[in-house]
């Protein structure tokens, strides 16, 4: 009976260990989800665009032309002096 109870507290050491080192919080998981939906699509897109060429540059294209709105500059001059600039020279 002793011996059961040693071995299912070494396998408990042995399973937390790996599930210490896989990472088992949900933030690990999506990490690891996402990461392999990126990995699937830039290969399907690679494909596409060895197959088709011109057509992945025209959407490329589009996508450029049709990507985030130009930003707006709210820095004025004050703003754009570098912080080493600010420091006199008299000491």
């Amino acid at each position: 009976m002793f011996s059961l109870f040693r071995c299912l507290f070494w396998l408990g050491l042995v399973f937390s260990h790996i599930a210490a080192l896989e990472g088992t919080d949900r933030a690990a998981l999506v990490r690891q989800t996402a990461l392999a939906a990126t990995r699937q699509a830039t290969e399907a897109a690679s494909k596409k665009c060895a197959s088709a060429p011109e057509a992945c540059l025209a959407l490329a294209a589009q996508a450029v032309r049709s990507g985030p709105a130009a930003s707006r500059d709210t820095l004025n001059s004050g703003d754009r002096i570098p912080a080493w600039r600010l420091r006199t020279t008299s000491q």
